[in-house]
């Protein structure tokens, strides 16, 4: 940019800059070192809405906040020198992808700052109109060079609306490189949303790091983390270690478990992540490797910086992107189909081939799962390891889950009619949005369900598309 800026002394020069400007795919503006706007392009005016007579000379900070958003990244470019990035949503409900780039000089001075607005709204339409168009039989992942390279994607079951939801914030979030912040119980899946964030995003080539900082013992999370170099301390390795920060460069670094980290340690990862300079012990001078930061926890980090094990300003330097995955019990409607991926996985793993009758879908779905999806995955393996049919019925199911549908129990006797009026009210709904619009997919619109839910709630109660 700075050599870009440079040539505009000349008129020729500067009239292919402006073409430049003009042609990019981005709004782009630029702005003093105070943040006042001297150039802007077409498509920033039309993301702002407003004309170029109005904007010239204006504060960007006042212009945004004509359109009912911030120019949050300012204050970050000015401290820092770096290119920063956030997401920014208007009062019209736009969703604008904002970065900001600094200009220096030679001496380190700040001249301009380049602004690239983009408007992200559509992203998250496009790919659900994606979804309807692929069928409730097939599940959308982005194509990356991972998938490529035959590397296996995540998996992940994306069938409920809140799953789905979740799903398009990371891949709306994958496409800047702020720290993502993933929260939610244990087993809910916070890997597998790390892992589509990195495949998802321009790093996918790159590697993805995971460390637990749970599991590793306090004296030796910080070598694990930010290596060591030749004789740092008494068993060191005689040729140095690089730090798991520095072999995720170009790539993510999954910090799972984040709130196990012990508090000496988020001053230094707090650091690195306001100024990029990761510090190996015994090291004279830092390295800036170039990495994305994924925290998760499934502690609750505001109580914890109350209580003074967990760092406020590290907790809000991590919480620029936040996804709260919801417990496995919030989306029973995606057992089914976790079940099915589940069985497959394991086919191929321990060669059996299983199948659960509807009746145990059923009751599975209405356990509520404390482990989450990953005590589904542990009950599911035990039962394709120990049933001896090919189908697994709900006596197979172990005690836990089949005492809340058994009759025999006195003190829960009336969860059958209970659950048996339900189902016919359910029924009768299914049975008139069917009727009334035709077709599954436009019963699952009109009911605020996926297709799939109607398709296996057909099955269910032996229902026709045509039914009156």
């Amino acid at each position: 940019m700075r050599e870009l800026l440079a040539v505009m002394g000349s008129a020729t020069d500067a009239s292919l800059l402006d073409a430049v400007v003009e042609g990019s795919l981005d709004g782009v503006l630029l702005l003093t070192a105070d943040g006042v706007i001297v150039k802007a392009n077409r498509l920033a005016l039309e993301i702002l809405a407003v004309p170029h007579a109005e904007v010239i000379g204006r504060p960007a900070t006042t212009m945004f906040a004509r359109a009912g958003g911030e120019c949050s990244v300012l204050a970050d470019v000015r401290k820092q020198k770096l290119t920063v990035t956030a997401v920014e949503t208007f009062g019209d409900g736009r969703r604008v992808l904002l970065s900001g780039t600094p200009v220096v000089d030679e001496l380190g001075a700040l001249r301009h700052i380049v602004l690239n607005v983009r408007d992200t709204t559509g992203i998250s339409r496009v790919m659900r109109k994606l979804q309807e168009a692929l069928g409730p039989g097939d599940v959308y992942r982005p194509p990356t060079a991972a998938t490529i390279r035959d590397l296996a994607a995540p998996d992940a079951v994306l069938r409920s609306a809140v799953m789905r939801a979740q799903h398009d914030k990371a891949v709306q979030y994958a496409a800047v490189d702020s720290p993502v912040l993933l929260l939610g119980e244990t087993g809910t899946g916070k890997g597998v949303f790390a892992r589509l964030v990195h495949h998802a995003s321009p790093r996918n080539a790159g590697a993805f790091v995971e460390v637990n900082c749970g599991a590793i013992p306090e004296g030796l999370i910080e070598a694990e983390l930010f290596g060591y170099v030749k004789g740092a301390f008494t068993g060191a390795d005689s040729k140095g270690k690089a730090g798991l920060v520095e072999l995720a460069h170009m790539g993510t670094l999954l910090l799972n478990e984040i709130g196990d980290l012990p508090i000496g340690l988020q001053v230094k990862l707090l650091r690195f992540l306001e100024d990029g300079e990761v510090w190996s012990i015994g090291a004279v001078k830092p390295k800036r490797p170039n990495v994305r930061i994924v925290a998760a926890t499934n502690r609750d980090l505001g109580r914890m910086i109350h209580d003074g094990s967990f760092r406020g300003d590290l907790f809000y330097r991590l919480n620029v992107l936040a996804i709260n995955i919801p417990p496995l019990r919030e989306h029973p409607e995606d057992i089914a189909d976790l079940v099915d991926m589940m069985l497959a996985k394991l086919e191929r793993k321990v060669g059996r081939r299983r199948t659960f009758t509807p009746d145990a879908i059923r009751a599975l779905a209405a356990y509520r799962f404390p482990g989450n999806i990953r005590e589904l995955w542990n009950i599911v393996e035990r039962l394709v390891v120990t049933t001896h049919g090919e189908t697994i019925t709900t006596r197979d199911l172990p005690a836990e889950i089949t005492q809340l549908t058994s009759p025999t129990r006195v003190d829960e006797h009336d969860r059958p009619s209970l659950r048996k009026a339900r189902q016919k009210v359910e029924a009768q709904l299914l049975r008139d949005a069917l009727s009334r619009f035709g077709t599954q997919a436009r019963a699952a619109k009109h009911l605020g369900v996926t297709q799939s839910t109607i398709a296996r709630k057909v099955r269910q109660y032996g229902l026709s598309d045509g039914v009156a």
